[in-house]
């Protein structure tokens, strides 16, 4: 063999040998044969330390390089991040998964592009180091493929809010405050606050100066449906401009047929996402929760020379004109899941717009917004002496309530259908079982579920979740709809966005269902564990995955706003305004202190609760400037039942030392008792009276 030879044998052998590790390694790393080579990147950081307060968002600019030898690209299948894991400052990992964000375009290998990340600090103070790296989603973080990463070192320093400098008490003052022993609600009201305060909106409107609160990070408009579910959070800390101004700017807006916007912003531009059909109701159930506030004063307030009483009435007629099925007697709207805005047969923008090829449907959620309107109108209209006009809505409601249980209530099932079809398209699976959780909590709040049908959704809400492996309460769709059901891209995988991802918007709404329907239990832990999810997550997505990963839009008020609800006027059982206060405390053994102030009409609330367990004894003492009268209802915990086997010790309840009568009432697996009063300054005791 000659010399040539010899060196050309050797040099395959190495070769092969070279390709042979290569495959070794690369299966080690991310199943494929040449993973190590495929996925690299150079990471560079903004170099240096940065400081910031507890919770607040700052931006970076991330330079990538394509090292490896494929493209990335944050579209398609099997999509790439930026992303990073959060450590302590000795580097041990704190929160793995984070918030992904976004490629600029397709980087091709060995070119470069910059990623703007806008980050949100821990909400606790103290020093991190945020390490970046890529994320080949739903297989592997470049990291394990060899590749490198950059990290900032980070401080957070303690932020102050207006109302953490008050002492805290049941007297009068003007700020929003809670103590309790869920450590996860106190850390969430920072959150909220925050979310808020970075969504706050200000500009001259047609009507004078317009304030308001945008969708989220990614969503500067102000969205009407959005918005309506931002009031139970903004009412407490906010002014009567930041509650009203941005509803008054829609209805005087209002187009000449009475329909109203989607979404307007602070340049004067405005849009309607077409396949919903919830604009109008949501404008009347936001100014419903205006009307509670403010009085009916308001209501007769004009709008470009019409009251605002006038325009809701017409914003919900031109839904019964525009979006009604007379042969059924339902709303209708596009073929989307549940109450999203995304048809079934646009893969882009189009998605969002009815034409001549959209699916028509007539849904659970459209019934149960377009009922709880019309009753919420009807109100109105009776506040205001127009008995007449409330009649008919009253009618108007009572009717969609009928068609509703005639066409999607599903007794076999034991909730209601997602919708029905109106055309001739027909599925090849079995769309009926889908729990729409979106359309039937509101069923349940609304009250267009009766109270068996109510228990019968929140059972299965629970049950799904359960069976399903999905992380909390908030999962919408389960089962969602099958793989390339839906053409566009964010819909088109089970478990991905609308269709079948976690949403606090509703899980928030839905755990409140749980405490208003007698399961106090269950609504306590299902609130405890969205609670945690977001504080784990560092921000209120806009959806998260299966897992509980954020996903999508950060900054998302709809989920500040939805899990305020559960939080004050669930678990706190704090509801009130100019002309009632509703107090109904659901803490069980749990001890708190709470204070709630509306600066719209200077108004507060608050209370001290404890429960000791070796007396059996709940106490509780409240305050209010609150002039009327009224009851409070007090959950009895499980160990102080008197269905248990302890029936034959009777409750006693003292106020201000002195024994009172009351009521004993009971809903489903929950028992209350109940006290008339005055919210001056009282002390209320339960306890057993042993014989």
């Amino acid at each position: 063999m000659s010399r040539t030879s010899k060196i050309a044998i050797v040099l395959i052998g190495a070769v092969l040998a070279a390709v042979f590790a290569i495959a070794i390694i690369g299966q080690r790393f991310s199943g494929s044969p040449q993973g190590i080579l495929e996925f690299s990147a150079g990471i560079e950081v903004e170099p240096g330390k940065k400081s910031v307060t507890e919770g607040e968002k700052f931006g970076l600019r991330i330079k990538l390089v394509n090292q490896g030898r494929l493209s990335w690209a944050s579209t398609g299948p099997r999509p790439c991040f930026l992303s990073f894991h959060l450590l302590d400052d000795n580097g041990r990992s704190i929160r793995f998964d984070n918030r992904r964000f976004p490629l600029p375009h397709k980087i091709r290998p060995r070119q470069s592009g910059s990623v703007d990340a806008a980050i949100r600090a821990p909400l606790a103070k103290g020093s991190y180091i945020l390490e970046f790296d890529l994320v080949h989603e739903g297989i592997s973080w470049f990291k394990d493929y060899g590749s490198g990463t950059d990290s900032l070192f980070l401080t957070v320093e303690e932020k102050i809010w207006p109302e953490d400098a008050q002492p805290l008490s049941i007297d009068y003052g003007k700020y929003t405050r809670i103590e309790s022993i869920v450590p996860q609600i106190d850390e969430v009201r920072k959150l909220i606050r925050l979310v808020l305060a970075e969504n706050e909106i200000r500009f001259q409107g047609t009507e004078g100066k317009v304030f308001g609160f945008g969708g989220g990070s990614d969503y500067p408009q102000i969205w009407l449906r959005d918005s309506a579910t931002v009031l139970p959070a903004s009412r407490y800390f906010y002014p009567t401009p930041w509650l009203v101004s941005w509803l008054e700017e829609h209805l005087a807006r209002q187009k000449e047929d009475g329909s109203l916007e989607d979404w307007i912003d602070a340049g004067g531009r405005m849009d309607k996402n077409t396949t919903e059909t919830d604009q109008e109701s949501s404008a009347v159930l936001a100014a419903r929760q205006v009307f509670e506030i403010l009085g009916k004063e308001w209501l007769e307030n004009p709008l470009a020379g019409q009251s605002i009483i006038h325009r809701l009435e017409r914003a919900m007629n031109s839904v019964l004109s525009g979006r009604f099925d007379p042969a059924r007697g339902l709303i209708t709207g596009a073929h989307t899941a549940d109450w999203g805005d995304v048809d079934l047969v646009d893969a882009g923008e189009q998605a969002k717009y009815t034409d001549g090829r959209t699916h028509w449907t007539a849904d659970i959620y459209d019934q149960s917004m377009f009922y709880s309107a019309a009753l919420d109108l009807a109100r109105m209209l009776d506040s205001l002496g127009e008995n007449e006009k409330a009649s008919l809505w009253k009618e108007k409601a009572l009717n969609i309530k009928l068609s509703t249980d005639k066409w999607l209530w599903q007794e076999d099932k034991g909730f209601y259908k997602v919708h029905i079809h109106l055309g001739d398209l027909e599925h090849d699976f079995d769309e009926n079982d889908i729990f729409a959780m979106g359309g039937n909590t509101l069923a349940v709040l609304s009250g267009l579920a009766d109270p068996k049908k109510r228990q019968s959704i929140l059972e299965t809400a629970l049950s799904r979740q359960e069976s399903l492996g999905i992380s909390t309460i908030s999962g919408v769709l389960l089962p969602p709809y099958p793989k390339n059901v839906f053409k566009h891209a964010q819909l088109d995988d089970p478990y991905e966005y609308q269709n079948g991802a976690q949403w606090d918007w509703f899980g928030g709404r839905l755990v409140y269902a749980l405490f208003q329907n007698g399961f106090s239990r269950e609504a306590k832990k299902k609130l405890i564990e969205i609670l945690r999810k977001n504080l784990d997550n560092g921000d209120f997505f806009e959806w998260d995955d299966r897992e509980g990963t954020g996903r999508g839009n950060g900054s998302f008020c709809g989920s500040a706003g939805s899990l305020s609800m559960a939080i004050f006027q669930g678990y706190f059982g704090i509801d009130f305004g100019k002309d009632f206060l509703i107090l109904e405390p659901k803490l069980g053994t749990d001890p708190a202190r709470v204070h709630v102030y509306i600066p719209a009409v200077d108004l507060y609330v608050a209370y001290e609760y404890g429960y000791t367990p070796e007396e059996e004894k709940i106490s509780m003492e409240y305050k209010s400037n609150f002039p009327g009268q009224g009851k409070i209802k007090v959950l009895i915990p499980e160990e102080m039942k008197a269905g248990s086997e302890k029936a034959s010790e009777a409750l006693r309840v003292f106020l201000d030392g002195r024994e009172v009568p009351y009521e004993h009432f009971i809903l489903h697996r929950d028992e209350f008792i109940v006290v008339e009063t005055d919210f001056r300054r009282h002390k209320l005791k339960i306890s057993r009276n042993r014989y």
